[in-house]
């Protein structure tokens, strides 16, 4: 492919946002008419699974088309080894100037392959006095008490770089007790992050539309802190939100329902606040994509970039008495998936191949005709996996008919007592909990809200052993090197 006619990449990547809660999806729980307009003009995946339902993990997964168990980047505390290749390092090997705006989860000064980047850090400098607020934002988390007395939140980018303090934060005992009677954050709408990042992927497609580039958008939100801008706090206010039944918990692993009894001892006051500030954050991170989109229309570069959304991991958002993610249910471990050119692939299609998100990067490698990945690492070093793990799936962008992978993997908690490992194939999905704990298997085509744990009914136990040997073949886990024993 000619150089100049190589199409830049436009990743517009949010976070904690459930794959279902999208009006393209058929969910008008939470309007999202900014990321319908990427679904009308592209193909939307409906089984795109992330390979760790936490943010650092899922995000350095999706750079390094490695899984978690390699990459050894698994707590949001964690730091990517500098000497892995990344996608912003093989597409400015190819010419393209890369640019991160926005959370990514670093924790350190690297910028593993971006030739330009635009940290939380530097939106703090932005904001001046009034990180006050986002201080009391981060204070003031709804089913995360400690946040209060310790103001320290790297998941929230506060800090951004982990080490940044020595000791603890200097905002501890500086905040503000809030009632979560109402969500409204005293910020202005411009002032949020996801508007930062809005405004500053705009500038920057603008400086450098006449070359090809890599970009990516990412916004903070529906992540916490669930405090969005009061005019979209006002459309989701704590006591109009609905509670979803939690069900009956008791055949699901004692460490699943000793979370739910956890999450449920917090009260409804905290639970509603937190539902409705997740939705007030969605659809304001929504109208941010919309401002991103406007100024790609207006620079007309439409037809020049391969627009994608995604997002790292799911939310739970009630479902069996949970909310965040840390775990291996749909809602937490789905992830939305949309990749959009109409000048070169398909429009308003839906594949319902099943796919792993991370394999992005050597999708958008053989979409803008690069060569394929050929390492993972930028020198060599003991202990680095040689090949990637990552799938491209570019020809199911090509023609969404395509069959997709055979099975999907993910993983969590590998430092923790109980990891848990998730292999989802076709029909059944079968979730190991090593440590001892119950195991779990779901007929998602007969019951896809994950109801009945099938583990112990005989008639599935030729499923149960496939699975499990198709999961041990993929990650043994008597190899996991970081489990806790």
């Amino acid at each position: 492919m000619d150089y100049n006619n190589r199409p830049n990449v436009l990743i517009l990547m949010t976070d904690q946002h459930r794959a279902d809660w999208m009006t393209c999806a058929g969910n008008n729980t939470v309007p999202t008419p900014m990321i319908d307009r990427v679904a009308a003009r592209g193909v939307r995946f409906e089984n795109a699974y992330c390979p760790y339902p936490v943010c650092t993990a899922s995000r350095m997964s999706l750079l390094t088309g490695l899984y978690a168990h390699n990459t050894g980047a698994i707590n949001n505390s964690d730091r990517l080894d500098w000497r892995y290749r990344t996608v912003a390092h093989h597409f400015a090997d190819h010419g393209y100037l890369t640019s991160l705006i926005g959370k990514m989860h670093f924790n350190d000064a690297h910028n593993h392959g971006f030739a330009s980047y635009l940290s939380i850090n530097d939106w703090l400098m932005y904001l001046g006095p009034k990180v006050e607020h986002y201080a009391n934002e981060i204070a003031n988390h709804a089913i995360g008490e400690g946040f209060f007395n310790s103001v320290f939140d790297t998941g929230s980018g506060f800090p951004d770089v982990s080490l940044l303090w020595d000791g603890a934060s200097p905002w501890a005992g500086n905040v503000a007790r809030w009632d979560f009677s109402s969500t409204a954050s005293p910020l202005d709408a411009e002032d949020h992050l996801d508007m930062f990042v809005a405004r500053e992927s705009v500038k920057f497609m603008r400086e450098y539309r006449d070359q090809p580039f890599f970009l990516v958008a990412s916004f903070m939100k529906p992540h916490p802190p669930f405090y969005p801008p009061r005019e979209w706090a006002e459309q989701f206010s704590p006591e109009s939100v609905d509670l979803v039944e939690v069900g009956d918990s008791s055949q699901y692993p004692r460490h699943i329902q000793q979370r739910i009894d956890r999450t449920q001892g917090m009260g409804e006051k905290r639970l509603r606040a937190h539902k409705a500030g997740y939705m007030g954050n969605l659809s304001f991170v929504d109208y941010c994509i919309g401002c991103v989109l406007d100024g790609l229309e207006e620079l007309g570069l439409v037809e020049d970039t391969i627009v994608v959304y995604t997002s790292d991991h799911g939310e739970m958002g009630g479902e069996h008495g949970l909310y965040q993610k840390f775990c291996m249910f749909e809602p937490a471990v789905k992830v939305p998936l949309i990749v959009s050119c109409p000048a070169r692939f398909p429009e308003g299609r839906v594949a319902s191949a099943l796919t792993e998100y991370f394999g992005l990067y050597p999708t958008l490698s053989e979409l803008c005709g690069l060569s394929a990945p050929d390492r993972t690492t930028l020198v060599d070093f003991e202990g680095a996996r040689e090949t990637m793990d990552a799938k491209s799936f570019a020809s199911i962008v090509r023609d969404p008919d395509t069959q997709g992978l055979d099975a999907a993997f993910s993983e969590h908690g590998l430092r923790s007592s109980i990891p848990q490992y998730m292999v989802r194939g076709e029909r059944f999905k079968y979730v190991h909990n090593d440590g001892g704990s119950r195991h779990e298997l779901y007929d998602l085509e007969n019951d896809p809200g994950e109801c009945i744990n099938l583990i112990d009914n005989r008639d599935f136990a030729a499923v149960r052993a496939d699975l499990q040997e198709r999961l041990f073949a993929w990650y043994d886990p008597d190899s996991n090197p970081y489990c806790e024993r």
